[in-house]
């Protein structure tokens, strides 16, 4: 990296301070914590390079730590302490309290999960349940089956490695998003469902038999059947590796700016003179060439993303 950018770094240190304090919602550090923290993880990563890799490369590291570390932390800190409540957002009203997601994810004997905390959590979810569901126009008696149906997904083991969406979250906060996305999936299954019954009696396609069947496992739930692995675990530092011969330095640049670490918008990124003359253009051009330029380039980048991640 030639020279040291000092306005990047500065809200590159912003965005990795953010996101190691408030990693998910609901999730909320103290500062004093969050800025001891954030210090350890730059040098600790400064460390690792013998000298500075380009600004992708080494943002994306960086925010991808802050937000495990933040989340290994507070993991560790609630089991230690078997506080559920602590570093939770005092100002997060979306339910009463959190339940004890390591209550919730403990196996018994015979890998099923039997703990009284599961008995608190259908409650909890009902309300974000619904809401979601009915925005998909699905209510009354339909809104329910549907939402037993996903509920009940949420302790069954799956794929090869045998592991159940409950186990897939650090933090119990995780679990209205990662119950919502279920709930998209099903209430999607659901419609196919009513239109194979309105329009071909004799065609079943479910969610049972892309799950269930021994042939549809191994080839939607194993992730070794998956070129780049899990969609849910494709982080931009994943994407990075896989295609970074792909995009070029300034591509690459251009795409952490406005759509990863989010450290510049639009208007942000033409008032800089170096980026302008790696575009091409001058001061002077007018606002709207400045755009159209810039424009060009990130589409360009992003579909080049596309192409290679759909093959």
């Amino acid at each position: 990296m030639a020279g040291f950018d000092a306005p990047f770094f500065e809200k590159l240190w912003a965005a990795c301070y953010s996101r190691y304090r408030r990693p998910v919602e609901g999730v909320l550090l103290p500062e004093d914590v969050t800025k001891e923290r954030v210090l350890e993880l730059w040098d600790r990563l400064m460390s690792r390079y013998p000298q500075l890799p380009g600004k992708p490369a080494f943002s994306a590291a960086l925010l991808d730590e802050a937000y495990e570390g933040s989340r290994h932390q507070v993991r560790g800190e609630r089991t230690e302490s078997a506080d559920p409540q602590r570093h939770h957002d005092p100002d997060d009203q979306r339910y009463e309290a959190n339940l004890d997601l390591d209550k919730l994810q403990q196996r018994s004997a015979d890998d099923s999960f039997v703990d009284r905390e599961w008995n608190l959590l259908a409650p909890l979810l009902r309300p974000f349940g619904f809401a979601t569901l009915g925005r998909k126009g699905i209510r009354d008696h339909d809104a329910e089956d549907v939402f037993i149906e996903t509920f009940a997904e949420l302790p069954r083991l799956k794929g090869s490695d045998q592991r159940a969406p409950i186990e897939t979250i650090s933090l119990f906060e995780e679990i209205i998003p990662l119950f919502t996305k279920m709930l998209q999936f099903r209430s999607i299954d659901w419609r196919r469902r009513q239109s194979a019954l309105k329009n071909q009696p004799n065609t079943q396609h479910s969610y049972e038999d892309l799950t269930e069947e021994q042939e549809n496992r191994r080839q939607f739930e194993d992730k070794s059947a998956r070129v780049f692995g899990d969609p849910a675990d494709l982080t931009f530092d994943r994407i990075y590796e896989l295609c970074e011969e792909e995009l070029t330095a300034l591509e690459w640049e251009l795409v952490f700016a406005i759509h990863v670490g989010q450290t510049h918008t639009m208007g942000e990124l033409l008032d800089e003179k170096e980026i302008l003359g790696k575009l091409a253009l001058k001061p002077t051009d007018s606002t709207s060439k400045k755009r159209r330029v810039l424009n060009e380039h990130l589409h360009g980048a992003l579909h080049k993303l596309a192409k290679v991640l759909q093959n």
